[in-house]
C-alpha cells in the first residue's frame, strides 16, 4: 500500500464534525489520527474490564467499547456538552486473537504468522454525543500482509512500534510497508472507524 498521507479528507470530515471531543482511550495512534485532521483532544484513560470469554468477537468488541464510555461517562470528568469517543481493537488470523504482543519475541511471532496473510481487524468502538445519546457498534477491515523475510521482520521490530499496537504494527508510522492491501476503512485498522463515525453523525444532525 502507499504511505498514508496525513491529513487524509476523511479526517479533516471527521474534524468539521467533531471540532473538540474527548477519547476514553490512552491509545496514542487514535489521538494522532483524530489531531492530525483538526481535532482538539481531551484524553481520559479508562480503567476497565477489557476481557472477552464468553463472546463472539463482535460482541466482544462493542463490551470493550461499551464499558470505557461508561468509566467515562460515570466519572467526575465527564462534560456531557463534549462528544466522546472510546474504542478497543484486535486482530484476527485463523482461529487466533492477536492483541498487544507482551515483548519483542511475541511481536516476531506475530509479524512471522501474519506474513503474506490476510487478517481481519475488528475495533468495537462507542459514541458519545449529547444530541445522538450512546451508540455502540464494531467495524472491521481485511489486511493483507506482503511475504516478510526475517531481516524485513527484524528491521520492523527495531523500530519499537511493536510496542502497545494490536497486531504488533503500526500503520501510520512504518507499518505500512508492511501491508499489501486493506479491504475496508484504513482508519478502523489504526484503531478509530472514523468513516462510519461520520456516518452516524450525519443521520443524526
Amino acid at each position: 500500500m502507499e504511505r498514508i498521507i496525513e491529513p487524509s479528507l476523511l479526517q479533516k470530515e471527521f474534524s468539521s464534525l467533531f471540532p473538540s471531543l474527548v477519547l476514553a482511550s490512552s491509545s496514542p495512534n487514535r489521538k494522532k489520527l483524530l489531531e492530525d485532521g483538526g481535532s482538539y483532544v481531551s484524553v481520559f484513560v479508562p480503567n476497565a474490564d477489557e476481557s472477552i470469554s464468553g463472546l463472539d468477537l463482535i460482541s466482544a468488541m462493542e463490551k470493550n467499547a461499551r464499558v470505557k464510555m461508561e468509566a467515562y461517562l460515570s466519572s467526575s470528568s465527564f462534560n456531557p456538552m463534549l462528544p466522546a469517543i472510546s474504542a478497543d481493537t484486535l486482530v484476527h488470523i485463523d482461529n487466533e486473537l492477536l492483541g498487544k504482543p507482551k515483548d519483542r519475541e511475541d511481536a516476531r511471532r506475530i509479524l512471522s504468522l501474519l506474513s503474506g496473510r490476510r487478517q481481519t481487524v475488528l475495533t468495537g468502538c462507542a459514541l458519545y454525543d449529547k444530541e445522538i445519546g450512546i451508540k455502540v457498534f464494531c467495524d472491521q477491515a481485511d489486511v493483507i500482509f506482503h511475504r516478510l523475510s526475517d531481516s524485513d521482520i527484524e528491521s520492523y521490530l527495531d523500530r519499537d512500534e511493536w510496542k502497545g499496537a494490536a497486531g504488533g504494527y503500526r500503520l501510520q508510522k512504518n507499518g505500512w510497508r508492511l501491508v499489501e492491501t486493506i479491504e475496508g476503512d484504513w482508519t478502523t485498522v489504526v484503531g478509530l472507524p472514523l468513516k462510519k463515525l461520520i456516518e452516524i453523525k450525519k443521520l443524526n444532525q
